[in-house]
Formats: C-alpha cells, structure tokens, sequence
C-alpha cells in the first residue's frame, strides 16, 4: 500500500519503533485502492511489557492529501508573486539602465559615422602620398598596417555600437507598459504572421515543420505585434536548438477552460534543469557565445503578463522542450 518512493522511510521508522526508539509522526504517500495516490500522516504509539519492551504498536493513519495539496497550491502562489515582484523591480532598473547607457551610446554612434565620412574623404589623398613618396609613418606605424587597421577599427566600432543600441531596444520593451491601443485579435493571425516571418529561418533548420490551426479562431484582446514578437521569439529560440534537420518543430493554437493557447514544441537539444529555473530571468542566456543577450524570453514573460496570461516552459536535456501561452478569450459581449 506504501508508495514504492517512501517505503524505505516507512520501514525505517517501523524498526526504530521495534527497537523501543521514540519515533516522530512522518508524512508519506499511499496507493489507494482505486490507484490514486493519497498523503498519510504516520504516528506510532508504542506498547511495552512491565519491564519496558516494546511488544508490539499501534499505527495512527491521518489523510492528510487535502492539506498537502493546499501546501502546494500555497507554495506556487508565494512562488509566483516572488517572481512577479522581482520581474517588476527589474522592470524599473532596466529601464534606467537603458537610458544611461543610451545618451553616451549615441554620441558613439553619430562620431563614427562622422569620423568615417571624414576618412573615406582622407584616404585618396594618403593614398596618392603614398604611391608618390613610399611608405610612411601614421599613428606610430606604417601607413600600409595603419589603412587596414583603421578601416577593420571603424567596422569594429559601429557594430560593437549597433550591438549596444539592439541590447537597449530589447532594455525598453522589456521595461515597457502594456499598449493602451490593446484590440480585439485572432490568436491564428498571430501565428500565421510569425510562421511567415520566419519562415526562411524554419525552413533552413527542419524538414519536419507543421502547424495546427483552432477551427473556432480563439479571440484575444491584446497587441498584435508584440504577441508576434513572442511567437517569433519561441520559433527563433526552437530553430536554434534542433541538432539536424529531420528534428522537428510543431505549432498548434486550441481552446481550453476558456483560455486561448499558442503550443510550440521542438526536439531539439532541451535545456538543463539548473539552467530551466533561470530561463526568464534578464541576462541569463546559455548563447552568450553565439550573441544572445539573455532578453528574448524576459521580453516575451512581460509582454505574456501584460495581457493577463501565463507562460510555461517544459524541457529536458537531450529530449526537446514545450512552450505554451495562456490568454483570455476575449468574450464577445465584453
């Protein structure tokens, strides 16, 4: 009747029992008759003989399921709002971030464009000075080493600071409010335009892509551009994971306790419970070498949220991972 998991325990604490050991109460799982599991609280009271042997004790059985499951539900909740409070205060430190970094990063980017327009300028004069009178010295080096270094400078410099421009774009929309331009929309057309938009990406990574559309076209109310975004994201994030092309990626939009849900599941290589904990926190990102900046899914969790949903992610290394958002339906009369 012990739950194979917990008769080790169970045992224990019957022999400490045996042995004459005061033994605590201890909470364990059942198999009821009807194959349901239910949550015990064990207690032993111990007999003994006039000399104190234990000759023999009783077990007090208490169903306790209710209660743990209450436990759960409370420990998710508390859980939940956590996270909810620490994405908020997140919120407001990015954005400061975002525009500290902003001022100083487009100073950047208007003096190199400026700087660059000057050299394209410069160099057919250094040019001609140089095939008229040999090589000379420029920046404490030779001309010939300094052309290839300056203009290889330049590129560095403007994409280094283009770079930095997207990481601040991707700070304020994770920061952002929700839209107040928020309208009534197709669930399906929020997948079919992101299908579209990366389907060159889907179709370089699988041969095994498809897509299930609700016949009951599930109405949200919501921004259609920033739920393609996330759409777009979780396909992007699936094409990445897959190890060849017959790995495959599927798409479905359903209906369910009155929720309208987007599922995308790929076989890809699955991500690592320790990293799983982290997988919506800002910065974390196991691509950091591949340029990912660890604000795709961060974006995605605030712009889910700001529309009244949810967003959960399943996954185990090696054996692919389930993305799915939750949002209201959007009620006809409302």
């Amino acid at each position: 009747m012990v739950h194979e998991d917990d008769r080790e325990k169970v045992l224990t604490q019957s022999e400490n029992a045996l042995k004459g050991n005061t033994v605590e109460p201890l909470e364990h799982r059942i198999v009821h008759r009807n194959g349901s599991i239910r949550w015990v609280k064990n207690s032993i009271v111990l007999q003994k003989d006039s000399n104190g042997n234990v000759v023999s004790y009783d077990g007090i059985i208490n169903d306790i399921t209710s209660l743990k499951l209450a436990e759960d539900q409370n420990k998710i909740k508390s859980e939940q709002l956590i996270h909810a409070d620490k994405m908020a205060s997140l919120g407001i430190l990015v954005s400061g971030i975002a525009h500290e970094i902003n001022n100083p990063n487009n100073f950047i980017l208007l003096n190199i464009n400026l700087l660059s327009k000057i050299w394209d300028d410069v160099k057919p004069i250094l040019n001609q000075y140089y095939e008229e009178n040999g090589d000379f010295s420029l920046g404490g080096m030779s001309y010939k080493s300094f052309f290839e270094k300056i203009n290889k400078s330049y590129d560095g410099i403007k994409i280094g600071s283009e770079r930095i421009k997207k990481i601040i774009d991707n700070l304020n929309n994770y920061s952002r409010y929700p839209s107040k331009e928020y309208k009534k929309i197709s669930l399906n057309e929020v997948v079919e335009v992101a299908v579209s938009i990366t389907n060159n990406f889907i179709s370089k990574s699988t041969n095994n892509f498809n897509v299930s559309y609700s016949k009951g076209f599930p109405l949200v109310f919501g921004s259609l551009n920033r739920l393609e975004q996330v759409v777009i994201n979780l396909i992007n994030n699936a094409c990445q994971s897959l190890r060849n092309k017959d790995e495959a990626i599927k798409i479905r939009t359903y209906e369910e306790n009155n929720k309208a849900i987007i599922e995308i599941i790929d076989e890809g290589e699955g991500i690592d419970e320790k990293d799983l904990k982290h997988i919506f926190d800002p910065f974390y990102t196991t691509k950091r070498e591949k340029g990912g900046t660890g604000l795709g899914l961060s974006i995605s969790y605030n712009i889910v949220k700001n529309h009244g949903g949810e967003f959960k992610i399943e996954s185990t290394k090696g054996s692919g991972t389930k993305a799915k958002i939750y949002l209201p339906i959007k009620i006809e009369n409302n």
